[in-house]
């Protein structure tokens, strides 16, 4: 994971110089500073999030400027946790009912925060729809989204999700385990799209000598 973490935070020191004086991005790395400060493991996640998305991008749209923007949503998609008290952020127990809805309110807390911000409607609707699900089971809206965004941003939280430790959660799936997670639960995501991130994962292991097979 270590491998990963490293790349994601490269990309994202070349996207930074690359859009230095461009005034969504320096908003972006601003309010990323913030939620790295307030917890670094919310943080990492969403730096692995914006890589994913941004590789699945490309394979998927063959652009690289869209999957540029994919990254910068998928840094920003958890910025409604800076609102979340600690007790929860960073909570190392299982949580209540009750403060799950906490959670659940951070994706509209979040899209509330980027559209006062003023970032793109592709920026928001990432943040919108991360924790929708194609069968209408996630939240906070309930819909089948089948938006390209709204296929991606689902696939990207989960295999993070699944890939890093958890403050609630020390171990983690190999990519093997998330991808099989992903075929089994084909009802919420976009099974093309998993098939482009079997691809990238694959190449991406290749040119980093990292040996296990791969396969859904």
């Amino acid at each position: 994971m270590e491998k990963m973490l490293k790349d994601s935070h490269y990309l994202f020191q070349q996207l930074l110089f690359k859009y230095k004086d461009q005034v969504e991005w320096e908003k972006g790395r601003a309010l990323f500073l913030a939620l790295e400060y307030r917890c670094q493991a919310t943080a990492e996640h969403s730096v692995v999030v914006a890589f994913i998305a941004y590789h699945l991008a490309i394979q998927i749209n063959c652009d690289t400027h869209t999957g540029e923007r994919m990254f910068l949503a998928g840094l920003l998609h958890d910025i409604g946790k800076l609102k979340l008290p600690d007790d929860i952020l960073k909570s190392q127990r299982l949580i209540t009912s009750e403060e799950h809805q906490t959670i659940v309110s951070h994706v509209q807390g979040g899209y509330d925060a980027l559209k006062v911000l003023g970032f793109g409607s592709d920026i928001l609707q990432f943040c919108l729809t991360h924790h929708e699900r194609l069968d209408g089971s996630g939240y906070p809206q309930g819909i089948s989204e089948r938006s390209m965004i709204g296929k991606i941003a689902p696939i990207s939280d989960v295999y993070s999700a699944l890939k890093l430790p958890r403050l609630y959660r020390p171990s983690s799936l190999n990519d093997e385990h998330i991808l099989k997670y992903f075929i089994e639960n084909n009802h919420q995501f976009e099974e093309d799209y998993i098939q482009e991130l079997l691809k990238f994962l694959t190449t991406w292991r290749s040119h980093h000598n990292v040996t296990e097979k791969l396969s859904v």
